[in-house]
């Protein structure tokens, strides 16, 4: 029988090019409804957005937004869907560990006598 946390971590090792940073830009964008207010919420450049975009579906093999012709505004596709969910997942329990680390760093710490 498989080990549940091996078979996680080789599944996680297909996808070696999702990084949080572009995890964080398909959730603006997503929020945002537009790559030029993702990159003003987010302080970076709208070509910046519109790579780390492009990156992140190269890095899993899908189109994630659908651009509308004419119109500044894209939509989720499928996959970008099902993306954005996992992301608001990964990002919160990141948040999390960040949260509890500065917790520990401001709790008194014990020395050795």
């Amino acid at each position: 029988m498989a080990d549940p946390v091996h078979a996680s971590v080789l599944t996680a090792a297909r996808w070696p090019g999702v990084e949080i940073r572009l995890l964080v830009a398909l959730q603006t964008v997503a929020a945002e409804g537009s790559f030029s207010h993702a990159a003003r919420k987010l302080g970076y450049t709208q070509s910046a957005v519109s790579g780390q975009i492009l990156a992140l579906e190269r890095a899993v093999g899908a189109r994630l937004l659908d651009r509308v012709r004419g119109a500044r505004s894209v939509e989720l596709t499928s996959e970008g869907r099902i993306l954005v969910q996992h992301a608001s997942v990964i990002t919160a329990r990141l948040g999390a560990a960040q949260a509890e680390i500065e917790a520990l760093r401001g709790s008194p710490r014990l020395r050795a006598v």
